[in-house]
């Protein structure tokens, strides 16, 4: 098993024993590093969230993305639904630290891996492969921001903070960033947790789409 999977695992084991924790570390990706290691990185609009027993008991909140561009994957999708570990389901709650929160009409871009042999897409790095996209009172300029919330906290994108104006980043600086790691590829460095056959076999031209 991967040290992803093995931290995830860790952290679910911990959620069914332990009351909810608040804060974690997650380990630093760069922008590079994030579409090296997505299977997908679409922009779209979050239109339904559910939550699900997978079968072995574990719980799955999940997110249906109507999908706008697709920067990068195997296709391109209408929708994708995406799954983060953890939620509620009645008396049930199994709180996993850092997973990605969502609400219904938020605009984002993701960056997507497939785990359980392509059966689920998650955020790459958890709540690090979720941007949401805002535009600032008072400016024609659409910002692109993560915001990390207590997984026992209520979450409505609508009433997120927005950044102090100097640590705001502009949604073109965030695709042109994307765009320009696809055109190059990835360079051969490796990232935690994936094999280099991995990483290659998410790289190949057919998984680069640049779109303008």
């Amino acid at each position: 098993m991967n040290p992803r999977a093995l931290f995830l695992a860790a952290c679910m084991a911990l959620s069914l024993h332990s009351p909810p924790a608040h804060a974690t570390t997650l380990a630093p990706l760069t922008d590079d590093q994030m579409v090296d290691a997505s299977s997908y990185i679409v922009e779209g609009t979050i239109t339904e969230i559910w939550v699900e027993f997978d079968d072995q008991d574990m719980i799955w909140t999940r997110a249906r993305v109507a999908v706008d561009r697709t920067f990068k994957g195997p296709d391109t999708p209408n929708e994708l639904v995406i799954d983060s570990m953890g939620g509620r389901i009645g008396d049930a709650q199994m709180s996993v630290p850092s997973s990605a929160r969502f609400s219904q009409g938020e605009h984002v871009v993701l960056f997507l891996a497939d785990i359980r042999n392509g059966t689920r897409l998650t955020p790459v790095g958890m709540e690090l492969g979720k941007y949401t996209i805002r535009r600032a009172p008072g400016t024609t300029t659409q910002l692109v921001q993560r915001f990390p919330v207590p997984d026992a906290e209520f979450y409505d994108h609508r009433f997120v903070p927005y950044p102090a104006p100097g640590e705001r980043r502009d949604l073109t600086d965030l695709e042109q960033t994307i765009q320009h790691r696809l055109a190059v590829g990835w360079d051969g460095k490796p990232i935690v947790g994936l094999s280099p056959e991995r990483l290659t076999a998410l790289n190949t031209p057919t998984m680069r789409r640049i779109t303008r």
